[in-house]
């Protein structure tokens, strides 16, 4: 049987480290002055270029008027382009525009100091062990008949895959 008092444990200590994660990358990317749905997006668009407003605000379990406020600061700003898609005009891809590559580049190296102090002294043994621990828990949430799961959401994603950013 599992310790129920390890269990709660382990989901604060999750939920905490996830929050401390996210305070680093936006304490050191306040400077970039864009707000975290900003540069969350720039970061999605540029894993997956032509994805569209539903999929944002799906992935990032936003309504999708939240979603189009963003989109449309950036697109004013110059760092996301909007383009129609020949199939269906109504929907909408976007990508990334030459502008956002050097903040893009910024945003990375974020996310990779981030990175660096959250897995500081973590062998790469150890980051493998937690990488298939926490897939097994979100699977979980996969798995759970109990639990309404997104649309094209798979079992196999990679935990980087779910928030990303950093």
């Amino acid at each position: 049987m599992k310790s129920t008092r390890h269990l709660q444990i382990a989901a604060s200590t999750l939920t905490e480290t996830s929050r401390l994660v996210r305070e680093d990358f936006r304490r050191r990317a306040q400077h970039l002055n864009l707000t975290q749905p900003q540069w969350l997006t720039l970061l999605k668009l540029s894993r997956e270029p032509g994805i569209n407003q539903a999929c944002l605000a799906e992935h990032f379990d936003v309504n999708p008027v939240t979603v189009a406020q963003s989109v449309d600061r950036l697109v004013k700003a110059g760092l996301v382009l909007r383009e129609r898609q020949e199939q269906d005009r109504r929907a909408v891809s976007l990508y990334l525009t030459d502008k956002a590559e050097p903040l893009l580049e910024e945003l990375n190296g974020i996310a990779e100091q981030t990175r660096a102090i959250a897995f500081a002294g973590i062998s790469a043994a150890e980051a493998k062990v937690l990488e298939e621990l926490l897939l097994r828990v979100k699977n979980n949430f996969c798995d759970s008949s109990d639990i309404a799961v997104k649309p094209g959401m798979s079992k196999l994603k990679s935990v980087r895959s779910s928030k990303e950013g950093v």
